[in-house]
């Protein structure tokens, strides 16, 4: 910016410097070869910073992540398949508590939700992998949908995502640098509660880490956002 300004204080002073020499000679035409030989080497400057706007532009538009239409990424009408669903552990290892049961509204069995190990697990997590990059604005929670365990449910959360599975970054508030805690369900059965995030991120894993939960570990969900646009 500051050379910008030099630049065009520069240039104000030869246009002044140039009607005055006209002024003088009394001679348009001195005034036009004054001004065109005084600004050429300007304009080869002024080529420079305007590549370097357009590059900033180019930068700043790559980093806003938008969805013209938010919408639900395939948690409950199956898009994504039961293989992508995975957590830390579920209950005994049974299948009526298995991660893939953690879909939105998702009813059925012995179990209608995920439901993590329990004690053995103090720090319960379950993930899902888009299989390919999207962008992520939000989620919705539910707890378990069966009586008489509908008080099962996850009361606060944190959510970290990943490109590859391995390196994970924490969802945070704007400015913190500390995970950001997230309040979850308080009513069980199939109450839900939207969560939006500070602002949308791409990702191609997502992970929910349940910090506070009722009688047990356990939860249904649906994550909000569109494809990305690469």
């Amino acid at each position: 910016m500051i050379k910008m300004k030099c630049l065009l204080i520069a240039l104000f002073a030869v246009v002044v410097q140039c009607c005055l020499f006209a002024a003088t000679a009394h001679a348009d035409s001195d005034c036009d070869s004054c001004l065109e030989a005084a600004l050429r080497p300007l304009y080869s400057q002024l080529d420079v910073f305007r590549d370097q706007l357009d590059a900033v532009h180019v930068s700043c538009t790559k980093d806003v992540l938008d969805c013209s239409e938010v919408g639900p990424l395939g948690m409950e009408d199956g898009r994504i398949p039961d293989a992508s669903i995975t957590a830390s552990s579920f209950f005994y290892n049974l299948a009526n508590y298995a991660p893939h049961r953690a879909r939105l509204n998702f009813q059925g069995g012995i179990s209608s939700a995920w439901a993590s190990a329990g004690p053995s697990d103090p720090n319960p997590w379950i993930q899902v992998d888009f299989g390919t990059s999207v962008i992520v604005t939000g989620v919705i929670t539910q707890g378990r949908g069966d009586s008489p365990y509908d008080n099962q449910l996850v009361s606060e959360f944190k959510v970290a995502y990943s490109n590859d599975g391995q390196e994970w970054t924490y969802v945070t508030a704007e400015g913190a640098t500390s995970p950001r805690k997230f309040p979850g369900n308080l009513k069980g059965h199939n109450s839900q509660v939207t969560t939006t995030f500070p602002k949308a991120f791409q990702a191609k894993f997502l992970r929910i880490l349940p910090t506070k939960w009722g009688a047990h570990c356990s939860m249904r969900f649906e994550v909000l956002g569109c494809e990305s646009h690469e």
